[in-house]
């Protein structure tokens, strides 16, 4: 085993982005083990260049014949009249020989595994998956690989890898999102660009204020959603000890030159551990390259447990650099005085503390004398386009030196990344001149020249002769380890004879390196589900509520179901559960336990408890949120409901959950009507009518960061008060923390469909969800009732009720039912 197999081998892979195809050389030059890069249209970085699909095969070929592998990111939430399209372009990832193809759309998957089973399939972190359970489901359905939620701390992450069989993989470095990947919708609402589907508008970097019992409060900084980005240089050990078979990089968005750099950093690091742990260790100068290719501070988040404060950075939403000065005076002609505690160059980009831009410095002055570079403590004059005060601290933002190093690592002619080949020669008197040419993947080529080998006349060729031509292996992708020659004495072979076998070789050995990848499909058809036979019903009204009052109020005013319960499921116990169940049964609904969508490992076994006891009593079955919960209620046999958490968007998700054996699939608020009368001839359908969408779901706690203390131990202030952000409109979302101390964000604006019921029948839908749980007990019984009427009359058709969504909502919004989303 070569040093390069064994580092390999006792190593994680290192995984890199590639947004374009200089990112994609920069990551496969300085070291990446595999590359994850979009395809236009189909990835959930649609902003990124992406490729397109005549673009992909060279792709992949280009990584292939360096060792490197490729996963095509296909990881958006897919519309029906998206599928065939995406069917062809994933036949034809197939077909190129990707390695993996990265899904979030359960229904994609269920796809995949059926008309493309040759193609191995990664669950994205879209699919929010953070506990065993889940990972166990999607074992069960053929996913080889788990992209972790973010969120999950490394004795977590050692648990799910001790007691399952799938391959992990977790992000390493780059920016974070604050929410859950896969439960933020609070991009699609405030400007109908859905995250889910590639088109996030970073709503978490933008200026909100802190809102407490109706009244703004004055914290430090306005970024309040904005954390740093993710750095674990320091922990890699502990991070490669947990068991992840795949470390991941952030950014697809990101320059070729920040994808060179911090590859390069991270192999470093994991060879280095490679060659012995116990003596691992990150030096400053490393630590200061990853800090100046891109920093908003840096954190561990949430892998060396709950970061509180330390996760965010509320001043700064954008790049803040390195810190190389501080502003002492002017100087006079536009110049500032500047004292170095850093380097600094012409080129460098700079920007100021107390500014969210930045500039180039163009010219720069030491003692009146214009200068390229200056060091730590002297004092510079540089020449601004803008004024700045005294005091104002200046940061690097771009080291112009650094930046042309990055550069040069993956623009030279020369390549950097080289294959490690063995080669054999033979060349014996009157026989055929051979070659042989070996990988270090034991792809062999063997190639027999046509050139008779020669008696020498005059000059014998020497081995040294030959060997000079044969290593001259120059701009190829391959490198000699070891060259043996098998020859006879006095012998004689032209040089061009030596130069053609030899270029034969590799030729033939770069063809099959690539070729042995690719995948030939027959005859590949695609097909539909099929529809209901029968889409006819009689519309009735489900309810969520989590108080026993209004539970009472929603079952009087002709609730057909009720879902009961909330994130702070610990709050129900035996004898609650048996009074809502009791109410329930004096007015003839149906009552269902609603279970959380973010469940952790050591939370579910008091679920599942809970689950066990509620169903003992006489509980209907569960509401899921869920992919863990999911295979829990299969295994317990129940009866269950898919709730909205779990994105369902087309009709190969609808008939995913329908066969895994749910009643009813609660469709994604994302949706339009459209949507949603395609997909509700694929099965019993639900969809949230009323109430306040849940947006976000935040591990850590907002407010418990801002105003709960410093220390470890929060003093809780969400306990004895109301909190919402506020953003830059006016627009007031509010906030829930739970039992665990996790954020929950609300929509601003109620949701209210009560003048359209007779749309969502026509369009096939019978199932009408009130998102009631955090209503009181009055309003839950005004909005139950005034649907209830609705319905009835869109049966009997009668002439339309009065009442409207303004008499029950005041300020209110139908959502994306009429609008949809990109």
């Amino acid at each position: 085993m070569t040093s390069s197999e064994h580092l390999m081998s006792s190593v994680p892979e290192l995984l890199a982005p590639a947004g374009d195809m200089l990112s994609l050389k920069a990551a496969v030059e300085n070291g990446a083990d595999a590359v994850y890069l979009g395809v236009k249209k189909l990835s959930a970085r649609a902003y990124a260049s992406n490729f397109s699909l005549d673009e992909l095969e060279q792709v992949i070929d280009y990584a292939h014949l360096r060792g490197v592998k490729v996963y095509i990111t296909v990881n958006t939430l897919i519309k029906d009249a998206e599928f065939a399209e995406a069917a062809e372009t994933l036949q034809s990832i197939a077909a190129y020989g990707a390695d993996a193809v990265i899904v979030q759309d359960i229904g994609l998957l269920s796809f995949l595994r059926e008309f493309l089973p040759e193609l191995p399939v990664h669950a994205s972190t879209q699919m929010t998956v953070h506990n065993t359970e889940s990972v166990r489901l999607l074992e069960d359905v053929g996913v080889k690989r788990i992209v972790l939620a973010r969120e999950l701390p490394l004795e977590a992450i050692r648990s799910i890898h001790d007691n399952t069989h799938a391959e992990l993989e977790i992000f390493i470095h780059g920016a974070l999102c604050i929410c859950y990947s896969g439960q933020c919708l609070l991009s699609s609402i405030i400007g109908g660009r859905s995250g889910n589907r590639g088109y996030c508008a970073q709503p978490c970097r933008k200026q909100y204020a802190l809102m407490k019992n109706g009244k703004e409060v004055d914290v430090k900084g306005n970024f309040l959603l904005s954390p740093k980005d993710l750095n674990t240089a320091e922990i890699l050990p502990q991070i490669i000890e947990a068991g992840v078979s795949s470390l991941k990089i952030e950014g697809r968005m990101k320059r070729p030159e920040y994808v060179a750099g911090v590859v390069s950093i991270y192999r470093q690091l994991l060879d280095r551990y490679a060659a012995d742990p116990t003596r691992y260790f990150v030096s400053e100068e490393e630590l200061r390259t990853l800090e100046q290719l891109f920093n908003r501070g840096f954190t561990h988040a949430y892998l060396s447990g709950k970061p509180r404060i330390e996760l965010m950075d509320h001043d700064m939403p954008h790049n803040r650099g390195v810190l190389v000065g501080t502003v002492i005076g002017h100087s006079g002609g536009g110049c500032v005085s500047l004292k170095l505690s850093g380097s600094l160059n012409v080129g460098d980009g700079i920007g100021f503390s107390s500014e969210g831009t930045g500039e180039n410095v163009t010219r720069m002055f030491y003692e009146s004398r214009p200068i390229t570079s200056a060091g730590k403590g002297m004092i510079v004059d540089l020449l601004l386009s803008n004024p700045v005060s005294a005091g104002t601290q200046v940061y690097r933002t771009s080291d112009s030196s650094l930046i042309k190093s990055m550069e040069r690592s993956f623009t030279s002619q020369m390549p950097v990344r080289k294959v490690p080949v063995r080669l054999k020669l033979t060349a014996v008197k009157g026989k055929n001149l051979e070659m042989s040419l070996e990988d270090h993947n034991n792809n062999v080529v063997r190639m027999v020249s046509e050139y008779i080998v020669q008696p020498s006349q005059k000059n014998p060729t020497t081995e040294k002769d030959m060997e000079k031509q044969l290593l001259k292996l120059g701009n190829t992708v391959f490198y000699p380890v070891s060259l043996e020659i098998l020859s006879d004495p006095d012998i004689f072979v032209p040089i061009r004879e030596l130069n053609n076998i030899r270029n034969s070789a590799v030729q033939e050995m770069e063809k099959i390196r690539i070729i042995k990848w690719k995948r030939i499909f027959e005859d590949f058809i695609f097909s539909l589900p099929s529809y209901l036979e029968d889409n006819t019903g009689t519309p009735f009204l489900s309810v969520s509520v989590n108080t026993l009052d209004g539970l009472l109020c929603a079952a009087d005013e002709g609730a057909g179901v009720i879902y009961y319960g909330d994130e702070n499921f610990r709050s129900h116990t035996k004898a609650t559960l048996k009074e809502a169940h009791d109410i329930t049964c004096r007015t003839g609904c149906r009552i269902y336990l609603t279970t959380p969508s973010i469940v952790w490992d050591k939370e579910m076994d008091e679920l599942h408890l809970l689950i066990r006891e509620a169903l003992g009593i006489g509980f209907h079955g569960v509401l899921v949120g869920n992919l863990g919960v999911l295979r829990v209620v299969q295994q317990l046999g129940c009866n269950f409901i898919i709730d909205y958490p779990l994105n369902v968007f087309n009709n190969r998700s609808c008939s995913f959950f329908h066969r895994a054996g749910s009643e009813a699939v609660t469709l994604s608020p994302e949706l339009a009507m459209g949507q949603v009368s395609s997909l509700s001839r694929y099965g019993n359908v639900e969809c949230v009518v009323h109430g306040n969408l849940k947006l976000m779901d935040i591990e850590s706690c907002i407010v418990g960061s801002l105003l709960g203390g410093k220390n470890d131990a929060c003093c809780m202030p969400c306990r004895d008060n109301t909190f919402a952000i506020k953003d830059e409109k006016g627009f007031e979302f509010p906030l829930l923390m739970d039992e665990h101390c996790r954020t929950h964000i609300f929509n601003s604006r109620e949701l209210c469909l009560l003048d359209d019921v007779t749309s969502f029948v026509k369009a096939g839908v019978f199932r009408f969800r009130i998102e009631a749980r955090y209503m009181d007990a009055q309003k839950v019984r005004l909005v139950v009732a005034a649907y209830k009427k609705s319905i009835g009359q869109c049966i009997s058709k009668q002439a339309i009720s009065y009442i409207s969504c303004r008499d029950i909502s005041g300020k209110y919004t139908k959502g994306h039912y009429f609008r949809g989303v990109l």
